[in-house]
């Protein structure tokens, strides 16, 4: 959403709608995750998180519009290209490397409200089951949500326009991720990968030469 919205929207005002929509989209997920959650794994990647959302936050509020859709862009093209690989790139990491992936994550989720990618690279060279990774997506998430959720409140990035759209932009989000849901188990994975891989590719490339 973040390369393909700051085509027409302020960059800024985009991304604290994302993470709006994000956190109401996790919302009812929550519960069922607490219990499924490896909390000392999340808890290490979230401490780092939580340091440097804030940092992220602060370079988003002085940056200017055109520069941050061109960061984003550049951004997301350099994760489809480690997505698209397929390899694990991290195993059996150290404390220090955990927080290290975690401090990324918040810096990148303060920025540019993409924290996933390196949380999922991260997450998929383990050997947690999906069911656990899953969880530990949402819970990791929702902690670095709200604490960005927080310093956007505080550096002014949620604004009030922030929120209209927000509010614009909800009835779809919610009717797509229930279509999502539903076609999810229909799908041929290996299409559904390259269809969104391409469309990221897409969207990034406009990002970087509109």
């Amino acid at each position: 959403m973040a390369p393909s919205l700051s085509l027409l929207f302020p960059p800024q005002q985009v991304i604290a709608a994302i993470l709006l929509l994000e956190m109401t989209a996790a919302g009812g997920l929550i519960p069922e995750a607490v219990h499924q959650t490896k909390w000392p794994e999340v808890l290490t990647l979230a401490i780092g998180a939580a340091v440097m959302v804030p940092v992220g936050t602060y370079f988003l509020s002085i940056l200017e519009p055109n520069l941050m859709r061109r960061i984003i862009g550049a951004l997301i093209l350099c994760f489809v290209a480690l997505l698209a690989t397929g390899h694990q790139y991290f195993s059996k990491p150290h404390l220090s490397f955990t927080s290290g992936i975690g401090a990324l994550s918040g810096f990148l989720t303060g920025l540019a409200g993409i924290g996933g990618p390196p949380i999922v690279l991260y997450q998929l060279s383990g050997d947690n089951k999906a069911v656990t990774n899953r969880a530990n997506f949402i819970s990791f998430f929702a902690l670095t949500q709200f604490v960005a959720l927080i310093t956007y409140w505080i550096g002014g990035i949620l604004s009030i326009n922030a929120l209209f759209l927000f509010a614009r932009f909800a009835p779809v989000f919610l009717f797509g991720l229930f279509l999502g849901g539903f076609c999810f188990k229909r799908v041929n994975e290996s299409l559904f990968r390259k269809f969104v891989l391409g469309l990221l590719v897409v969207a990034a490339i406009l990002a970087l030469v509109i």
